[in-house]
């Protein structure tokens, strides 16, 4: 029996009932062609066949699952046994006690794991990644699929250019906005291709008391943000290993968002969605996509739509760094060739077509996959769904293990200077000397 895949992150979307309950066609889907074909927007079933190079005994792999929704671990799981008879998915939940890292202290062997981002440097210190170069190369598992740029960021990961990771979905951000709120104050919609100044203009005027009702113009998650890092900006110097967030360009970032919260009446909130979603005061926010959740937005009088995530002006073609989860296969794995074609057929057009309709944004450039984006979603229809394309890649920056520390530290620095704890030199130079701090505290262990 073969033990162990991951899955993390934040990056999980929530799904609404109406969202899970997924049409059995599309469990039926799971059993079209390789990775290779075309996509099959339809997802007819052509029938479970066996690829070659996949076993035909029986292989059982256990499906370490640590922030996923349970309808997409159930989803997974279905689309590979359609896929693959003879291979078995046991999933296993990250909760108190059974952890990745309980899950290796009790001697798992892991052979597929999926995680996110966050957890790159975690993962490559726990040595739960390898070289998939020569596993690419068996099974013409063809890289040029994937969206421009993600080629090059999987690159980055690794000091030598080797591809260790192979990420399956983007989590590309777009402006979501209460059309009914803009109407209310008489003020222009947002429209793709703007800048952050000029959502900073909008978000003054829609900033309004109206009725006895306080409402806001603009919140975003900061660390969201951070992770996708505009203006591609090192976090640690790679040669130093020593925080670079104490500079000019960090603090014309810090200073660009936090200017936000110091909008009178715009002060930040616990949690923004709430009021975007359910008290409807919102009228602008972005962050991790909630696409799955407006339906039931829509359903109690929500008026929305979306708009490209702004850019700075200056930097208009200047793509944001890519913050997507991915899949791994450990060295230790004993069935590397199967875990392996399970990823080949999760990211075929075909799995990413079924995901695309669930909401989730796919990672390969067929446009016809593309077309197939949140088609099962209620409401979707004429809305800007393309703006969540626009947010294209940049040239990644230079990445440490230690990049996790230094995002959170940034984003508490943002905080402080939009809440007026502290001014931005402060704030940045605390947090450089922080992280500095703790990478040692790292080192020393």
């Amino acid at each position: 029996m073969v033990k162990g895949i991951l899955t993390t992150g934040g990056w999980a979307m929530k799904w609404t009932k109406k969202a899970l309950l997924l049409p059995l066609l599309l469990v039926a889907a799971a059993g079209c062609g390789k990775a290779d074909k075309p996509a099959n927007p339809s997802g007819e079933a052509k029938g479970a066949d066996t690829a070659p190079g996949m076993t035909t005994e029986p292989v059982t792999l256990t499906f370490f699952t640590e922030g996923n929704s349970a309808i997409l671990a159930e989803t997974i799981e279905r689309l590979v046994k359609e896929k693959y008879p003879n291979v078995t998915l046991k999933t296993i939940k990250s909760a108190k006690g059974s952890t990745i890292e309980d899950v290796m202290g009790a001697g798992t062997t892991i052979d597929l794991l999926s995680y996110s981002l966050g957890g790159l440097g975690k993962v490559k210190d726990y040595k739960l990644v390898s070289d998939l170069s020569p596993l690419i190369g068996k099974y013409g598992f063809d890289l040029n699929r994937y969206t421009n740029g993600v080629v090059d960021t999987l690159k980055s990961y690794s000091d030598d250019g080797s591809i260790t990771v192979l990420p399956f979905e983007l989590n590309n951000n777009v402006i979501f906005y209460n059309k009914g709120i803009f109407d209310k104050f008489g003020v222009s919609y947002p429209k793709d291709g703007m800048t952050w100044e000029q959502v900073y203009e909008l978000a003054q005027k829609v900033t309004r008391t109206d009725g006895g009702v306080q409402y806001k113009g603009f919140q975003l998650e900061g660390i969201n943000l951070v992770y996708r890092n505009q203006m591609g900006l090192a976090f640690v110097d790679p040669k130093t290993q020593r925080a670079d967030v104490n500079t000019e360009p960090w603090k014309k970032w810090v200073e660009a968002m936090a200017q936000f919260y110091k909008i009178p009446g715009n002060e930040p909130t616990n949690n923004f969605k709430i009021n975007f979603l359910n008290n409807q005061t919102l009228a602008m926010s972005t962050g991790p996509n909630f696409l799955t959740e407006i339906p039931d937005a829509a359903a109690k009088g929500l008026d929305w739509d979306v708009a490209s995530l702004p850019r700075f002006a200056g930097m208009e073609s200047k793509g944001a760094q890519m913050n997507a989860p991915y899949y791994a296969i450990p060295p230790a794995s004993k069935n590397k060739d199967a875990s392996f074609l399970v990823i080949q057929y999760l990211l075929s057009d075909e799995v990413q077509a079924i995901m695309a309709r669930q909401g989730r944004l796919p990672i390969v450039k067929n446009e016809e996959v593309r077309k197939e984006y949140a088609k099962d979603l209620k409401g979707m229809e004429g809305k800007n769904l393309a703006a969540f394309f626009k947010d294209s890649l940049g040239e990644p920056v230079p990445t440490t293990k230690y990049d996790s520390i230094a995002k959170t530290a940034v984003n508490s620095a943002f905080n402080q200077v939009g809440t007026n704890v502290l001014d931005v030199n402060t704030a940045l130079r605390q947090a450089e000397e922080a992280i500095n701090k703790q990478i040692e505290a790292e080192k020393a262990k």
